[in-house]
């Protein structure tokens, strides 16, 4: 090996070159972006739903498992590619709790539908989880930063 040259091999436990957090930061951005538009759109087709829209329940469960799914595969992504970007990893923990708070959302709603008179609860966690998936788009464009 000359002396003079890098290896461009990132070793275990060094951080990512601040190169490729730039570039990383706008792809999450846009992804925590979609998501904080789908959890809108979720609010949307709920609204038609109680509105009486008959074709607004099966969109409304639809966009629930995509979302959960999504957010998911979204979070674990992060947890796996930015472990050695700085706030890679609290990132990804974010978006693993989006996750959990979206699956628990759907949860209470299948509930409430079956008359558990849960609605009191899956109203007001919607809006919280447009709250808090606002605060992954935050947390993506803290990506890399100090």
């Amino acid at each position: 090996m000359s002396a003079g040259k890098q290896g461009a091999a990132i070793h275990l436990g060094q951080a990512v070159p601040s190169d490729q957090n730039r570039t990383l930061r706008p792809w999450w951005s846009v992804i925590t972006i979609a998501l904080v538009a789908a959890v809108f759109v979720e609010a949307v087709f709920a609204g038609a739903m109680l509105s009486g829209a008959g074709w607004a329940r099966q969109a409304h469960a639809l966009t629930a498992g995509l979302l959960i799914a999504s957010t998911l595969i979204a979070g674990l992504l992060a947890i796996v590619t930015l472990r050695r970007v700085p706030h890679g990893a609290t990132f990804g923990l974010m978006l693993l709790g989006l996750a959990a708070a979206v699956f628990i959302q759907a949860a209470v709603g299948v509930f409430a539908a079956k008359g558990t008179h849960l609605l009191w609860v899956h109203v007001p966690l919607g809006v919280a989880l447009v709250g808090l998936a606002g605060q992954a788009v935050a947390a993506a464009r803290r990506l890399g930063g100090r």
